[in-house]
């Protein structure tokens, strides 16, 4: 496991009281995928990477900040032209709680390492010291199975939708499928849909296919599938490279490993 450069550690470590993270709610977060290593319910949201972007902000960081910086106009890239997004997607509170995308990987993966110091630093933490990261692909597998190796996708069954035709994770589907994701009404998912919806696995993880694909500690590889791929993507055992850049299409989650109890 690569640690913290000293540069970056002690860079992160100048803008923790700035953080306003709900320790809480990442606390509640994170679901035991083995000993020691831990899974976020949840893609990363935009409220939650909007909160990384302040704290960058009110340090006055330029250089982590350009980094981390959400490359908005990819909504307008040939796979993914959706301008109205370009205004709203990362700003409109309707939008807080859906994966942020248009991010690239060192953003990610900077992220990562300014959750690390905020949690450790709050002394209402569940863990004494955590090292929040990308996963490997195996860790992501692991998580996805939940405890079947057999399994194909994160839900029992090989069935893309369920007795009623809901569809069981938000992807490109074909023509006159419905696309409906879990809700009260269920409501049409155009792109990305919340990170609490659909259906959680055996872990009780959301998303794991479909929605965002999801970057892994490898640059260029993400798993699972998004919004605007096809079913083929969605199997667990698939992972497809792209050039590591902001996408309209890719996100990620956080995975923790535990280094102290």
């Amino acid at each position: 496991m690569k640690k913290l450069s000293s540069i970056t550690f002690s860079a992160l470590l100048c803008f923790t009281a700035f953080a306003q993270i709900d320790i809480k709610e990442i606390n509640k977060s994170l679901v035991k995928i083995e000993d020691g290593l831990y899974a976020s319910k949840y893609e990363v949201s935009n409220k939650l990477y909007m909160t990384f972007l302040s704290s960058l902000k009110n340090s006055n960081d330029t250089g982590l900040l350009t980094i981390a910086q959400i490359d908005t106009l990819r909504w307008r890239d040939k796979y993914s032209y959706n301008e109205p997004y370009i205004q709203h997607y990362h700003k409109h509170p309707a939008y807080q709680n859906y994966p942020v995308v248009c991010i690239n990987y060192e953003a990610a993966k900077l992220f990562c390492e300014w959750l690390t110091a905020q949690y450790n630093a709050d002394p209402k933490r569940k863990f004494k010291k955590v090292l929040f990261q990308l996963p490997s692909e195996s860790e992501w597998i692991m998580a996805a199975q939940a405890g079947d190796n057999s399994a194909t996708y994160p839900w029992q069954g090989n069935d893309l939708h369920n007795k009623t035709g809901e569809a069981m994770c938000n992807f490109k589907q074909e023509l006159n499928d419905t696309i409906k994701f879990k809700g009260k009404p269920p409501i049409g998912a155009d792109i990305t849909a919340p990170v609490g919806s659909y259906y959680k696995n055996n872990f009780g993880l959301y998303n794991m296919s479909g929605n965002v694909a999801e970057m892994i500690n490898e640059k260029g590889i993400v798993k699972g599938g998004s919004w605007r791929d096809k079913s083929e993507y969605l199997a667990i055992a698939t992972k497809y490279k792209y050039d590591g850049n902001a996408q309209a299409f890719v996100g990620f989650r956080y995975f923790a490993q535990v280094l102290e109890n």
